[in-house]
């Protein structure tokens, strides 16, 4: 009941904020499936995770990160040519076992052109609602996501200065049609080892101002995903030292040009019941043709995460798979209560 109550007052205090962002500068982590379930950070995936966790993990979770997507060539070109398009974001989530409320606070810093030190600099809050509910096996859950964003177009930043003055201190203008509501539903199958899982990520979505149904945003937003996890202990009971996980997953099932795949695989060593480190790899590939790969639209991520006593620390590379062109750095500071 307490938690319920802590969960209703944040509602309160956030909702009357208005500027938010939607996710198309949000990075892939090969830590998440929507097949996933077990651990705190699956519920991101697919709410369908957020009654399935392994270990009860709190009231409250805060994740600090920061992150760029670095065009190889565009380095020494302009006086602060290590930010391209770097986004700084707070995520705070208030959880209970069947209900979170996660709020996402974030800036970032879009070059105008390769060789200028001009930015469009945009400050965001997303707010995102998830509740599920669990039968033996299964659980199906829901998720509600919106806001807008606000936006200082073309400043200069010659220095790490202007940086923090832009993000926090100098006022924003509304950003004209960046308002986004999406309602999503998921579900997860799980007998283990073996799980499946799916995610609609847009049942019901803002379109031209209007509340919108439709096939093809079904259809551009369904993910499908299967999974291969270990045991969390032994038959025995003891912790188990090396915890794989294995998943594969399709995104947009009908048009090619927005389908998306995923290969990605991690690795826990538990070392106590709240000390670990997991190793992750993933593959992904935009604009997949069925049983057509092609590299030249794949990204490979490699992700170390590890921590002690609810603080983790996250860092990871995103990069083509045909060559370091396009990198993408990131790196994060977690804390669950």
């Amino acid at each position: 009941m307490k938690r319920l109550k802590a969960i209703a007052v944040a509602i309160l205090i956030i909702l009357p904020l208005s500027a938010a962002v939607d996710d198309r500068y949000a990075m892939d982590s090969p830590y998440q499936s929507v097949a996933y379930s077990g651990r705190f950070y699956d519920m991101f995936a697919n709410p369908a995770a957020l009654p399935m966790m392994e270990v009860e993990p709190g009231l409250f979770a805060l994740t600090v990160s920061a992150s760029d997507s670095w065009n190889a060539a565009d380095f020494g070109k302009g006086t602060m040519s290590f930010i391209q398009d770097q986004l700084w974001s707070i995520d705070a989530t208030f959880i209970s076992k069947y209900i979170a409320l996660t709020a996402s606070f974030g800036s970032e810093f879009d070059r105008v052109s390769p060789s200028s030190s001009n930015y469009d600099i945009y400050s965001s809050l997303k707010i995102e609602l998830d509740a599920a509910y669990a039968f033996p096996h299964f659980s199906i859950g829901a998720r509600i996501s919106g806001g807008n964003q606000m936006v200082r177009r073309d400043k200069t930043m010659d220095n790490i200065g202007d940086v923090f003055v832009n993000a926090w201190l100098s006022p924003f203008d509304r950003d004209p049609g960046s308002e986004f509501f999406d309602l999503g539903v998921g579900a997860i199958l799980e007998l283990s080892p073996v799980s499946a899982g799916i995610y609609v990520g847009k049942l019901l979505t803002l379109k031209n101002n209007n509340l919108y149904l439709g096939w093809d945003t079904l259809a551009e937003s369904t993910t499908v995903s299967l999974a291969l996890e270990g045991g969390r202990f032994t038959r025995e009971g003891d912790l188990m030292l090396v915890r794989p996980r294995l998943s594969f997953s399709i995104t947009g099932l009908v048009d090619g040009s927005t389908r998306k795949i995923e290969a990605e695989g991690d690795i826990t060593f538990q070392f106590l019941p709240d000390t670990d480190l997991t190793i992750a790899l993933s593959y992904r590939e935009l604009h997949h043709e069925w049983f057509s790969f092609n590299a030249d639209n794949g990204y490979v991520s490699f992700f170390i995460r590890g921590g002690s006593s609810g603080f983790y620390g996250t860092i990871g590379l995103v990069f083509r798979a045909t060559d370091f062109s396009s990198i993408s750095p990131t790196i994060s500071f977690s804390y669950i209560s």
